[in-house]
């Protein structure tokens, strides 16, 4: 199963990402996160430490790599269907609850030459992974909408579009919307977050309701998030009885139910 969490800057998808990996881990899946976000910090809601990640090198980054699966650096010939199957073993680091770690890194803005044989690399990665019937794959997704033009997003079974009671939040998850389609997405879900009473998770449910999209759960406004993100603690290691954690046990449930029942 892979997931890929989306939706517009600050919505939280990297928290919910980070605390469904480790819930799903808890619950006995092999759960691979991927951090495809160029903030790089999934790591923090998965509890990881500062001093490991930092040693991380995005599988982007890594030029000798790229050339030897891809047979190209810049815009040559490509081979479409580099080789995959290792770098998770190669590159990952594990966490806690056993979640493995990895960090995909991104396309650097201003004068960085053609990006083709990342990208190639990149989307066969997602796309190639060899999932089994206890795997799950939960991808924390660039915000926005970059990610669907490089097409590393192809290849998911389910993106999980976390939506905020706002305009522009609701306009964003339009948009990805469109363009999931283009890429044969076959599952496109929303999940509302920072939701502050009915009326809140009322709004999120009409307006997605309008694009035929199912709503499969909300997470709380909840003091305990912002208190970790000023600590730099995982939600699931600061406070794992808080509201919103609840309300994420409650989203896996449904996922679990709805994909491995």
């Amino acid at each position: 199963m892979k997931i890929a969490i989306v939706g517009k800057g600050g919505v939280g998808k990297t928290t919910i990402a980070g605390t469904l990996a480790r819930l799903l881990a808890k619950d006995g899946y092999n759960v691979l996160a991927v951090d495809a976000d160029p903030n790089l910090n999934l790591h923090i809601s998965l509890g990881i430490e500062d001093s490991v990640a930092s040693k991380i090198v995005p599988i982007s980054e890594n030029a000798e790599l790229i050339r030897s699966r891809t047979g190209s650096s810049f815009g040559a010939i490509l081979r479409m269907n580099p080789k995959v199957d290792d770098i998770v073993d190669r590159f990952g680091i594990v966490g806690p609850d056993g979640v493995k770690l990895i960090v995909m890194g991104t396309v650097r803005a201003g004068n960085s030459g053609c990006m083709c044989p990342e990208n190639a690399f990149l989307r066969a990665l997602m796309s190639h992974l060899v999932i089994g019937t206890r795997d799950v794959v939960i991808m924390d997704m660039v915000a926005g909408l970059e990610h669907l033009g490089r097409g590393t997003a192809r290849g998911v079974n389910c993106m999980l579009c976390i939506v905020e009671p706002g305009a522009k939040s609701i306009i964003t998850a339009k948009r990805i919307l469109k363009l999931s389609k283009d890429i044969g997405v076959k599952d496109f879900l929303a999940v509302g977050n920072k939701v502050k009473g009915e009326e809140q998770a009322r709004l999120i449910f009409k307006r997605m309701e309008e694009m035929g999209v199912p709503v499969i759960g909300h997470v709380p406004y909840d003091e305990a998030v912002i208190k970790a993100e000023i600590l730099g603690k995982a939600l699931l290691d600061f406070d794992p009885c808080c509201k919103s954690v609840k309300a994420i046990k409650e989203l896996k449930d449904r996922l679990i139910e709805r994909y491995f029942s």
